[in-house]
């Protein structure tokens, strides 16, 4: 089964946002045209696993994400 590309109450497709970390329960993401957005979602897991499900790198997942 496909992932769904919207998200409720989230104004961007899944195919337009590029990476995403958060905090909490707050997602900084950054869009394929560079541009940084917040979201801050009612159900922070679905949110979390939608990313997941539609592809879009989690940067904490990549090695060397921390800058010292």
């Amino acid at each position: 089964m496909a992932a769904s590309i919207y998200f409720p109450n989230f104004e961007y497709s899944a195919s337009e946002v590029f990476k995403y970390m958060y905090i909490l329960k707050d997602f900084t993401l950054m869009l394929n045209d560079g541009d940084i957005v917040k979201f801050t979602p009612d159900d922070e897991d679905a949110f979390k696993k939608w990313l997941d499900d539609n592809g879009v790198q989690n940067i904490r997942e990549e090695s060397n994400w921390v800058v010292k």
